[in-house]
């Protein structure tokens, strides 16, 4: 009994690592599509943030708890899971193409190009020595949002412009935002939980909750500041930026960490819709060209209401279940 603690502690560890970044990655980090979500609605956003914590838990705790009755998802749920990781590459080359252009004053067509061909690199040669640095990594973007959102609170003025909360936009805010983060973090999350039976799955629950509750207090501190923000690319380094050149560094790091790690990951679960890294990169990089803002404030909300589907497979695993192989699954 005292031999099998650190190795149930290091099986949730490991799952609640992948379900944490899975959802704190680029997007969350620059901040650009916790505005989208929530926190334009001002106030109200904070709460919204809350349930979309309490479903992401859920969600992943789900999805290790099926771990071993579906290991793979059917192919229609497959080919989606692919087009929302070359959608979501899209939006963190533009945001790396905007990061670029803001501090190097690189042309964000440029920016995106060398983001696009990093990613392919990485993706094909460096991806194990990503996943060693990968708890730096998160630690570094966890410490860069609390410590925005603590200087936010308490040194920036409350300029809110919440837009109307409508119920049926709300639900689709809260219960689509998590179901789509829940999809992109479902390989990760099954391939870690696996054989770790109830660790696995506490670990899982964790993690997402844990990713809520930074969630949560970022969307506090966004639609606080909410004329200040709402026009950026990168709210976060906005935010930043009025409070400390130093801190406004630390947070540029950790979007450019994040987004290439990021990157690399999407890449990889979306390379053989269009034949492999290379040309999967060029069209990404092509799609990047629209910005961060026409695609994060477009195409997400469209990925969240076709997520919806995913969540809602997900309370029965035989929906998911792919039928063909040797992994044909039963009612």
């Amino acid at each position: 009994m005292v031999h099998s603690l650190p190795g149930g502690i290091d099986m949730a560890w490991e799952t609640a690592i992948a379900a944490f970044a899975a959802v704190v990655g680029a997007g969350f980090v620059s901040g650009r599509e916790i505005w989208v979500f929530f926190a334009m609605h001002g106030a109200a956003g904070g709460i919204l943030a809350c349930g979309a914590a309490v479903l992401l838990g859920l969600g992943a705790w789900r999805t290790a708890q099926t771990a071993a009755s579906v290991p793979r998802v059917a192919p229609l749920w497959r080919t989606t899971i692919a087009l929302f990781s070359f959608i979501t590459l899209a939006a963190v080359l533009a945001a790396l193409a905007s990061l670029g252009h803001a501090r190097l004053g690189l042309s964000p067509v440029l920016g995106g190009a060398l983001a696009a061909v990093l990613a392919a690199v990485i993706q094909q040669h460096g991806t194990a020595t990503l996943r060693r640095w990968q708890g730096l990594m998160l630690a570094l973007v966890v410490l860069a949002v609390c410590l925005t959102v603590a200087f936010g609170l308490l040194r920036l003025p409350t300029v809110q412009a919440a837009s109307p909360v409508a119920p049926i936009p709300a639900a689709i805010a809260v219960v689509g935002y998590a179901a789509y983060n829940i999809a992109l973090a479902s390989d990760g999350v099954r391939r870690s939980a696996v054989g770790h039976g109830r660790s696995g799955q506490w670990g899982a629950l964790i993690g997402g909750l844990a990713a809520g509750l930074l969630l949560t207090l970022e969307t506090v501190v966004l639609a606080r500041s909410g004329i200040i923000v709402a026009g950026a690319d990168l709210p976060l380094r906005e935010m930043a930026l009025r409070l400390h050149g130093t801190l406004a560094i630390g947070v540029e790091l950790a979007i450019a960490l994040a987004s290439v790690s990021a990157a690399a990951s999407f890449l990889q679960a979306s390379a053989d819709l269009f034949g492999g890294s290379w040309p999967t990169a060029g069209l990404a990089w092509l799609g990047s060209t629209f910005g961060v803002q026409a695609i994060v404030d477009r195409a997400y909300p469209a990925m969240a209401v076709v997520a919806l589907f995913w969540l809602m497979a997900l309370v029965w695993p035989s929906a998911l279940a792919d039928r063909s192989g040797p992994n044909r699954q039963g009612r």
